[in-house]
């Protein structure tokens, strides 16, 4: 598995080799010895998947302290624009966002550290994520951000939404309980 560094200190880029003969294909989208090279977390708590028609958004996700936790996604089946918003207070991307396409075909995925918010909008119907976090789902400490309150430019105006995401507050409104650590930005 390649990876790459992004401009929001401690996510990376996760490329898979995808491997494809004529019954289908195989891809590897987590290897212990890679990750721990990097300094980035193994210890998963919970693992599930989401599937979603095109142009629906998802987002901006993320647990807050003690139930925080860093996160790895992968586009299984459709694609996704995949959106990365930092939310650690003395980050030098402090509030930037960062979108990025994953697919079934390009075998992309994303780490992202503790700190960062996290949505998507499906480009195609029956979009399938994977995720991996290192904690266990705390209803109390579940929270977002409004997915139009950020600076990005998304491809839909009047996506479909739940409720809930719907009635995330504005990132402008949103006091941030992160804190950047320089020597733990992987974390």
């Amino acid at each position: 598995m390649d990876t790459e560094p992004t401009d929001i200190p401690g996510c990376y880029v996760l490329q898979a080799k995808v491997l494809g003969d004529p019954r289908g294909t195989f891809t590897k989208t987590f290897h212990m010895p890679r990750f721990e090279e990097l300094g980035l977390r193994t210890d998963w708590r919970e693992e599930y998947f989401s599937t979603s028609a095109k142009g629906v958004v998802r987002g901006m996700h993320f647990q807050s302290p003690p139930a925080d936790h860093a996160k790895m996604v992968f586009c299984l089946t459709g694609e996704v624009l995949d959106v990365v918003v930092d939310l650690r207070r003395g980050s030098p991307a402090f509030g930037k966002a960062l979108g990025f396409t994953l697919s079934a075909e390009n075998g992309r995925g994303l780490y992202l550290p503790t700190g960062c918010a996290h949505g998507f909008v499906s480009m195609r119907d029956a979009s399938g994520m994977y995720y991996k976090v290192t904690s266990v789902h705390a209803p109390d400490h579940d929270l977002g951000i409004a997915w139009d309150s950020i600076d990005f430019d998304w491809p839909v105006r009047a996506p479909a939404l739940s409720a809930r995401d719907a009635a995330h507050p504005r990132l402008s409104d949103f006091t941030t309980p992160f804190a950047f650590d320089p020597e733990g930005a992987a974390l």
